[in-house]
């Protein structure tokens, strides 16, 4: 059984390139999918969402059609709010599981296991730094091996946390093809079910593809299924649905306790039996908007300033320049002709826009300079964050936001979360009162300084987090809608008696009129009667919601709630870390707690393979940059391209990569390519591995159809566009406009999208344009002349 545990090896690869596809098999050397070889045969989703915790488990099969032994390279976009919960690989009959470590000791197997020439590695969250264990977003595992003419089966199971925002809930699993082509499925199956305490009404499951039929759909509980043959997967698994507003301001109390439970030993051999185990609620209190009565009307109509933050540091290239341009643009262009509004440009240095009129000749303006400014050097926070504070102080009213568009990665100034957050919260605390700004901060990218932007949003702020994996319409919009109104304040939870629970944490940093706000706890002993009181105050008004429940004995109701307080216990055992250094008690405890509970932590791995990284996999001819992922003991590493070039690679200690830039010649070729590395580790053993990119020049090419070309003020324009099959997003603009990207609609045959011309456009002619974006980022545009009448 030894020997066959380490036939097959799994590695997680964290980048910050977007691979928006769910499940995807990649055979070895090729940059596709490529059905010839690996084919899709099964995929199975089975979604249960328990009061907005969703697990997911994903099983697939996939069927080798050669003769050879294969082996590929297994993606897996999470969403946001999501961690992993279990992987496995099945070799014939016997399922192997993927096995939760202590760090140092999966690093102990690892060294010895490579003494024996033997390809070992480590499963981490993160890379194999400390600071990127605490990022993640895709999942990346090697599949070895794949049987001549036979399957392979694998599983994943993750947990995801589903917010409420305006009374909706958003839930989604990323199939639609992004970096890769779609899959198509020989045998496709949906298994869906959401229970909710809370009434819930308007379920939609929009996707046309693989529809779900609703066997049951009652005020608390939906039940779905699809199952379908030679299914293309081209859209996302997406459900929509809202909480009844008449079961606003409600307490909902859930309750788990399984006194006997089975537990990880020592030994990470057979399980330990364990009794007299603890018991876990929730209290979830949905706040409604008092006598606003609606979103809109909770927004303050008083003037506002805002001052946006937006990061033009060079790692916020792609995806996250899009996304944070994209939340740029929709917020200046929502601004009332009341508001206010500053912009600081940074990246080591700093640009500054002082705070105007939100008119449209400024906003234009400043948008203009967005556009010409380039991504250039490191990422000076601390400077930044000054300069929005100062420019929140000259703004001279009570209700500034101060809004950030970052991944937060500092790597000028102060670079250590601890110092930058101490610093900010100083600095925030020495303005006088009135001109403390809100902390808003919509934090871009799969690797997202999260720990920190935490720790910056306790300053009267918002955090949200976007990936490049996921839509982000819904999460844009929900975060815009909170400027201008204010959470609900001085939010607590009390139990009577008090002594009978204990380690009670928020699920939620901030909740808005709308929400929901979430507390879990743990109780030692049963309680016949147990009394929760949620407190606050809600637009000047105080609120009070309260229930009652029994701790009891047993109930199995809802098992995921001890994972849920794990999670919540780690997440603030990891803060107080991230804010006074490390302690072993609370190292131990991590650890302890998320080998129990089976999720990945800073300080946890699973046993598994390295991987060098190359990216980004496809390129344009010209001077791109090779970066390559090592484990610590690599001392050397140097890159054979397939042109003649040989070139060492220099290593940068605050980002733990090794890189180098190097010359693509101009006459190259489009196509696939072959780097081969050669690394030295310290004690002179030789390793050698090759990478493959792909060399794309040609834009991407489309053809815009409208039904008509003359419209009124506030109409919308409905778009149709076809593009060339390598076109990764495509996005229509128009002056004066909110931006709007376009997604593929099957039963159109093309690409589609509206937007709406504002109701204050001046008449006249305009060009609507249409940019295309390719997976090596070429663009292709087509423009179209418009004319927008009295």
């Amino acid at each position: 059984m030894k020997n066959r545990l380490l036939c097959v090896f799994v590695a997680v690869l964290i980048t910050t390139s977007a691979l928006g596809d769910a499940g995807v098999l990649i055979p070895r050397d090729k940059q596709q999918p490529d059905p010839a070889i690996l084919s899709l045969e099964e995929m199975e989703i089975t979604v249960r969402i328990d009061n907005g915790d969703a697990r997911v488990f994903v099983r697939q099969v996939f069927a080798n059609h050669t003769g050879a032994i294969e082996e590929g390279n297994y993606i897996f976009a999470l969403p946001s709010h999501a961690t992993i919960s279990d992987f496995a690989t099945w070799d014939g009959p016997v399922r192997l599981p993927a096995v939760i470590l202590e760090r140092k000791r999966a690093e102990e197997l690892y060294n010895q296991l490579k003494q024996q020439a033997i390809d070992p590695g480590l499963l981490q969250m993160g890379e194999r730094g400390a600071e990127e264990a605490k990022r993640s977003s895709v999942f990346s595992a090697r599949i070895v091996p794949i049987p001549a003419w036979g399957t392979k089966r694998l599983e994943i199971e993750y947990h995801q946390s589903i917010p409420v925002e305006m009374l909706k809930s958003y839930f989604a699993i990323p199939l639609r093809p992004d970096a890769y082509h779609a899959q198509t499925a020989r045998h496709f199956r949906i298994n869906f079910e959401l229970h909710s305490a809370h009434a819930i009404r308007n379920f939609d499951a929009p996707a046309k593809t693989f529809p779900l039929q609703l066997d049951q759909n009652t005020p608390h509980t939906v039940i779905g299924h699809y199952e379908g043959q030679d299914v293309n997967l081209t859209e996302d698994l997406v459900t929509t649905y809202e909480l009844d507003p008449s079961e606003s301001d409600k307490l909902q109390l859930l309750t788990y306790r399984n006194p006997v439970s089975d537990q990880p030993s020592p030994t990470e051999t057979s399980p330990v039996r364990s009794v007299n185990e603890p018991g876990f609620f929730e209290a979830q209190a949905l706040l409604g908007y008092g006598n606003a009565g609606t979103s809109d009307a909770a927004a303050t109509v008083a003037r506002k300033t805002v001052i946006v933050l937006f990061d033009t540091s060079l790692s916020m290239q792609w995806e996250k320049l899009e996304r944070s341009y994209q939340a740029l643009e929709t917020l200046l262009r929502t601004l009332k002709s009341q508001d206010r509004f500053g912009l600081v440009l940074f990246n080591t240095d700093t640009q500054v826009l002082p705070v105007s009129a939100a008119d449209s000749p400024n906003i234009q303006h400043a948008i203009d300079v967005v556009r010409a400014s380039r991504l250039r050097g490191g990422t000076d926070l601390q400077k930044a964050l000054q300069f929005g504070l100062q420019q929140a102080a000259l703004s001279g009213v009570n209700d500034a936001y101060l809004v950030i568009l970052s991944d937060g990665g500092a790597t000028r100034g102060p670079i250590q979360n601890g110092k930058i957050a101490a610093w900010y919260a100083s600095a925030w605390n020495q303005l006088p009162l009135t001109q403390r700004p809100h902390t808003y901060i919509l934090a871009v990218g799969d690797d997202a300084n999260l720990p920190l932007f935490r720790l910056l949003a306790r300053q009267d702020g918002v955090l949200d987090h976007v990936l490049s994996t996921e839509p982000i319409d819904f999460k844009l919009n929900s975060f815009l809608s909170k400027i201008g109104r204010s959470p609900v304040g001085e939010l607590g939870l009390t139990v009577t008696p008090g002594a009978a629970v204990d380690a009670v944490y928020p699920l939620q940093a901030s909740t808005f009129p709308g929400s929901l706000a979430s507390w879990i706890g743990r109780y030692e002993k049963p309680q016949e009667r147990a009394s929760f009181i949620v407190h606050g105050v809600r637009e000047g008004t105080a609120v009070q919601l309260t229930g009652e429940t029994s701790l009891p004995r047993e109930s199995l109701d809802h098992p995921q709630l001890p994972r849920l307080w794990a999670k919540a216990r780690v997440d603030a055992l990891l803060e107080k870390i991230e804010r006074d250094g490390e302690d072993q008690a609370s190292i131990d405890e991590i650890i302890r707690l998320a080998r129990k509970y089976k999720f990945v932590t800073p300080y946890t791995s699973f046993f598994a393979v390295p991987r060098a990284l190359l990216r980004p996999r496809v390129i344009r001819p010209g001077d791109p940059i090779l970066r390559v992922k090592t484990d610590e003991s690599i001392v050397s590493v140097i890159a054979l391209f397939p042109f003649g070039l040989v070139q060492p690679l220099r290593y940068l200690s605050s980002e733990d990569i090794w890189q180098t830039r190097f010359l693509a010649p101009v006459d190259m070729q489009d196509g696939t390519y072959t780097v081969r590395l050669v690394l030295r580790d310290q004690i002179g053993h030789i390793y050698r591995e090759s990478k493959t990119f792909v060399i794309s020049s040609k834009p991407p090419t489309l053809k815009v159809k409208l039904d008509r070309k003359r419209f009124q003020r506030g109409q919308t324009i409905d778009l149709k566009v076809r593009a060339s099959e390598s076109t990764r997003t495509l996005v229509a603009r128009l002056d004066g406009a909110v931006p709007v990207t376009l997604r593929w609609d099957a039963k159109s045959a093309a690409n589609t999208g509206s937007l709406t011309i504002p109701e204050q456009m001046i008449p006249g002619d305009y060009k609507l344009t249409v940019i295309a974006e390719d997976i090596a980022h070429n663009i292709g545009t087509e423009e179209v002349q418009i004319e927008v009448l009295p």
